[in-house]
């Protein structure tokens, strides 16, 4: 499908369905292209669509030693133009989660937003519930699975820690003890429950942090 027929389909879909809901009044429309065909057509009712909050991403297919195609570069978002995306669910998950991200009223979390401002992406760095040990460290793993399909938080830079720390602070509960999402494999590996590498750490080591996870 050609890039205009498949932005007025999706036009189609968002008029026909799309309901607005009291926790997402700040819900924008996304589409979202995957190809590798550069669009030859009229820009106007896109750019329109850009112009009145609408998000469209574009995952540009490249192959090695190819040039960006400048019309599905301009056919994109500001900031939702990508060309190294490979075919995985999480890669697509958090270009969602940027466009729109909420944390439902009724499910007891709190919204980390990240580094993002927009009302839109409140809950971009995702949805987080503080509970209290309480269980070895495998059963809070299928807890948070459990508690819609979460994980063990995992942290990745000095806001996230003070955020966190704040939600363990507020907790009912005022345990001192909380699991976060980093442990270490019966090979000796220690990794993220996210499986991000990155090198962030603020570990007390003079109380043997970390420790492993029981």
């Amino acid at each position: 499908v050609e890039p205009y027929s498949a932005f007025n389909a999706a036009l189609n879909i968002f008029n026909d369905g799309l309901i607005s809901q009291p926790d997402r009044v700040n819900t924008r429309q996304v589409i979202y292209y995957m190809t590798d065909s550069d669009p030859k057509f009229n820009p106007g009712p896109l750019t329109q669509f850009k112009a009145s909050q609408g998000i469209i991403i574009v995952n540009d297919f490249l192959e090695k030693g190819v040039i960006e195609r400048p019309g599905l570069k301009e056919l994109a978002l500001d900031g939702y133009y990508f060309t190294d995306i490979e075919d995985n669910y999480m890669s697509t998950i958090r270009l969602f989660g940027k466009a729109n991200c909420y944390c439902r009223p009724d499910t007891g979390k709190d919204p980390y937003p990240g580094w993002s401002t927009d009302p839109a992406s409140k809950a971009s760095g995702g949805c987080f519930h503080a509970a209290p040990i309480g269980v070895p460290f495998a059963r809070t793993r299928s807890n948070c699975d459990d508690f819609g399909g979460g994980l063990i938080a995992s942290i990745h830079d000095e806001r996230k820690a003070q955020f966190v720390q704040q939600l363990m602070n507020a907790s009912a509960t005022k345990s001192d003890y909380f699991w976060i999402g980093y442990s270490k494999s019966y090979a000796g590996l220690s990794s993220w429950e996210d499986q991000w590498a990155d090198t962030y750490a603020n570990w007390d080591t003079d109380a043997g942090e970390p420790s492993s996870a029981q």
